[in-house]
């Protein structure tokens, strides 16, 4: 934990432990999987691009069927024995007996933002590994291909790579009352994005009245946001499964915390409240009290 955080014990992480082993290993192959989305995705964005909707009726391009189709081939070729499981072909198992690794994909976190000529889309990565008690990710990345940038996070550390070839290692930032704090969502308060559990909705209302400053700069970039020190936290009360597996290494690597707007696991209660120890505490509170 951070200084700020005034060296308590810290709170409860949700990713697992990434060997040396791995990260030689997987860091690399996971920068060709961000270099694969970015040649499908970045020609489409701002171009005339047809648009369909899914089952839920949640938008879809070919942006979106395009880079995760990219990255599944690789990851087959490379890895046959991974499992896979994407946005928008499912879940491949891993083979039986194999190494006990899992990619999840979300080739576009934010297609109505992509859709909309919004440059706050991104692509998440996670790896996963099963040590025996379930898949718990590993190694995760957020990716903006509009931007040219990636975070690539673990437990321990994460790293901001840019496309003129510079990194740096990321933070999130000092702590600061809630009323002087940046806090982000991905869609207004209230709205039926934010599904129909009122504690959260009110939750998340009380904490946008609380803000020095609330913006809807949501979806993976407020993630983002958050682990290179441009915002205090990002709250999500409704998610997937892929949405979530990326975004814990990320931002634990840069010392922050993740939980659901339970508290608990968001691998498990799918929703997200990330942000330093101290401010993460606060909001867990003002989300209860509603």
């Amino acid at each position: 934990m951070r200084a700020e955080d005034g060296g308590n014990v810290p709170k409860t992480q949700y990713s697992g432990n990434l060997t040396a082993a791995e990260e030689g290993e997987f860091t690399p192959f996971l920068h060709e999987l961000i270099a694969c989305a970015f040649s499908v995705i970045q020609p489409l964005f701002l171009a005339p691009i047809e648009v369909d909707r899914k089952a839920d009726h949640t938008p879809v391009t070919e942006a979106d069927r395009g880079a995760e189709r990219r990255m599944r081939s690789v990851i087959e070729l490379r890895y046959p024995a991974h499992g896979v499981i994407g946005e928008e072909f499912g879940e491949r198992p891993a083979a039986p007996g194999a190494q006990r690794y899992r990619w999840i994909l979300d080739p576009v976190d934010g297609t109505k933002a992509f859709i909309s000529h919004c440059f706050l889309f991104g692509t998440l990565i996670a790896l996963e590994r099963d040590d025996g008690a379930g898949f718990r990710p590993i190694l995760g990345c957020i990716a903006h291909a509009a931007a040219g940038a990636a975070l690539i996070g673990h437990r321990g550390q994460t790293i901001l790579f840019r496309r003129d070839g510079t990194q740096r290692p990321v933070q999130v930032r000092d702590a600061r009352p809630i009323g002087e704090s940046t806090v982000l969502m991905t869609s207004m308060p209230g709205s039926g994005e934010q599904g129909s559990n009122p504690v959260h909705v009110r939750g998340v209302s009380h904490i946008a009245s609380a803000a020095g400053l609330a913006r809807t700069w949501g979806d993976c970039f407020g993630y983002f946001a958050l682990a290179t020190g441009g915002a205090d936290a990002m709250l999500d009360p409704v998610l997937s499964y892929w949405d979530v597996a990326a975004v814990v290494p990320v931002v634990e690597g840069a010392g922050g915390v993740v939980s659901s707007f339970q508290g608990g696991d968001p691998l498990v209660d799918l929703s997200l409240v990330a942000a330093g120890a101290t401010l993460h505490e606060e909001l867990i509170n003002l989300i209860a009290r509603a």
